[in-house]
């Protein structure tokens, strides 16, 4: 059993050990949970096993090494530390911490634009109006409602969660839609995107992105189309209001990030000893088949 497709709006997880983005079987999100003196932590595995919680489909896919972007967290702790030299007697733990929160500032402000990005195409996909509270990123915001007319776009659903039984985990779909006729899964990326040679914007357009997307396809939410014609990558400049930036995956990239996932999965399940569809039969037949909330 699925809930209805509701919106939810976009959180940056919280920070901690054992944190990620965890679902009940009917999509319902839980990422937090009260602690016992009443203050508010990450959901953890542990939590997940005694709930019957699934994983997110981006808590699967970091047991995969991402090369880029641990360079690109590199590249930040290096531009911190040319910024703000170590001084002469300064304590070195003192100089760690501040070379440490210069870094991250990029980070955490990185997906503070994201969020609100992500908020502003959802409420304009249902709305078609754009709130006062988002006046900051109305110009970014044009673009992709420019977007949305020269293609035709007509958004079906967005901001939903999708559920695989199978396999044992679920997430947040951004939109489907359909693009000029062809039925279309949607993923919207704020990026920094960089220029080439010629001034144009040139995005990069990552493994984990097809990974994600081809989860999203091959799982189950209330309305689902019997067929899905494309998947899409849609890049939204974070530095310069610009036209979206198009990727349609082919269905071999399809086809192997399907696989690649599969196999993330099982790591996953392997590593933290937990299958979570398994876990939630389990907690079903000892409760009668109502999973505890």
């Amino acid at each position: 059993m699925f809930l209805s497709a509701t919106p939810h709006s976009r959180t940056r997880e919280l920070s901690g050990d054992g944190g990620g983005h965890w679902y009940y079987p009917d999509g319902r999100p839980l990422h937090t949970v009260q602690s016992k003196d009443g203050s508010e932590r990450n959901t953890t595995k542990r939590d997940a096993r005694k709930l019957g919680l699934y994983p997110s489909v981006t808590t699967v896919t970091k047991v995969i090494g991402n090369p880029s972007l641990d360079r690109w967290k590199q590249q930040q702790m290096l531009n911190a530390c040319v910024a703000m030299p170590i001084r002469q007697g300064e304590d070195l733990a003192e100089y760690e911490a501040k070379v440490k929160g210069m870094a991250q500032k990029k980070m955490v402000d990185a997906r503070a634009f994201g969020s609100l990005m992500h908020n502003a195409i959802d409420e304009l996909n249902k709305s078609f109006f754009l709130g006062s509270e988002y006046a900051e990123i109305a110009d970014y915001v044009k673009h992709y409602a420019q977007w949305l007319k020269e293609s035709k776009v007509e958004i079906l659903d967005s901001e939903f969660v999708a559920v695989s039984d199978r396999y044992g985990y679920a997430g947040q779909v951004d939109a489907i839609a359909k693009v000029d006729g062809k039925m279309t899964l949607l993923d919207y990326k704020t990026q920094d995107v960089k220029t080439d040679s010629k001034g144009n914007l040139k995005p990069n357009y990552y493994d984990s992105w097809l990974w994600q997307l081809a989860a999203y396809k091959n799982a189950e939410w209330v309305g689902k189309p019997k067929r899905i014609t494309q998947v899409m990558s849609v890049v939204l400049c974070s530095h310069t209001p610009a036209p979206p930036m198009i990727k349609v995956w082919s269905k071999e990239e399809l086809d192997a990030g399907w696989k690649t996932f599969r196999a993330a999965c099982e790591i996953w399940q392997l590593t933290n000893k937990f299958n979570p569809s398994l876990n939630v039969e389990q907690l079903k037949s000892n409760t009668n088949g109502q999973v505890a909330a």
